[in-house]
């Protein structure tokens, strides 16, 4: 007996609807990609809703660090609130008052030189506050899909990132388990050399970290880290964190789909549970001709993640 209902999420219209079907014939923006490594299935998407670049501004990040007085040695909350009452207001203003002029000179000097990994150090300023250190076709939006929680291979990585006026979704596609090593070797070839950080929605805990361990699987070694585990030679700007820190307590959960429709304001077309990715393409696998329509579902579940990344971004900026 087929099992169609996955909890709350009855998938058997869409069993039913593309039973039969060619998953090449469902996505026509398809590419097949080779390496040395072999090959796997690209889909690609290309943007251009309302202009979606011009709703960054990153200048605004090096406004409220100008602003941000606890950046500087010996000032917290308390003094910040006097300093200001007195009428001093940014950083530059600190550098004529003789207790604080050092420092607050050496915060500016790394904010001039957009020094992200130094300005990170300092305990007042998070991942979002040094956004105006890159360009926004520096930044590389990322999530991943895999079969299992632990060490299980990855069987979708969607990225998104702004080529000119445009907004690119590629999806990549392990159709078969042995596609993962020749994803991997494109991304690390092709994709990460050409950005400087990272966005996701709980990718430091989750999507970066698992990445990682892929890499060292397939390679023993990873562009992403220089020594050890931890993320270190690309910035990573992870929504969640900032979403909880901006709007705590104003929403019940923070989950990715709750912030699309409480925050955003839309909701998906795609409903399928992040959880039943895994489950959904095993019973492709089992049984492609029947379940098309599940890895289907897969596929346009890790579109919405990345398509709504950047209105995120958009919202903590403002």
């Amino acid at each position: 007996m087929d099992f169609y209902n996955f909890g709350s999420y009855d998938v058997s219209q869409v069993v039913k609807q593309y039973k039969g079907k060619k998953l090449e014939e469902l996505f026509q923006n398809h590419e097949i990609i080779k390496n040395e490594m072999g090959e796997f299935m690209e889909i690609l998407w290309e943007i251009d809703e309302n202009n979606l670049s011009r709703g960054f501004n990153l200048l605004i990040t090096k406004k409220n660090l100008l602003h941000n007085l606890k950046t500087v040695y010996n000032i917290g909350e308390i003094i910040e609130k006097r300093l200001k009452g007195r009428g001093i207001k940014t950083l530059n203003d600190l550098k004529f008052i003789l207790k604080y002029q050092n420092s607050a000179n050496e915060v500016l000097k790394l904010i001039n030189k957009k020094d992200f990994s130094a300005l990170c150090t300092n305990r007042y300023i998070n991942d979002l506050d040094v956004s105006f250190c890159f360009d926004l076709k520096e930044f590389l939006f990322l999530d991943i899909e895999t079969l299992g929680l632990y060490n299980s291979p990855v069987i979708i990585i969607g990225l998104g990132y702004f080529r000119g006026k445009k907004f690119e979704i590629h999806v990549l596609l392990a159709r078969d388990l042995e596609e993962e090593i020749a994803i991997f070797e494109h991304l690390k070839t092709e994709i990460l050399p050409n950005f400087s950080c990272f966005v996701s929605y709980n990718g430091k805990c989750f999507d970066v970290p698992y990445i990682v361990n892929r890499f060292f699987y397939f390679f023993n070694e990873t562009p992403i880290v220089s020594n050890g585990k931890s993320n270190n030679k690309y910035h990573h700007i992870d929504l969640l964190h900032n979403c909880r820190r901006k709007f705590k307590g104003k929403f019940i959960s923070y989950s990715l789909t709750n912030m699309e429709e409480q925050l955003l304001n839309w909701k998906r077309n795609n409903e399928l549970p992040s959880n039943m990715v895994g489950t959904c393409y095993k019973k492709y696998k089992k049984n492609p001709g029947k379940y098309v329509g599940l890895i289907k579902e897969c596929i346009e579940h890790n579109y919405y993640d990345i398509y709504s990344m950047p209105l995120i971004f958009q919202k903590l900026l403002k």
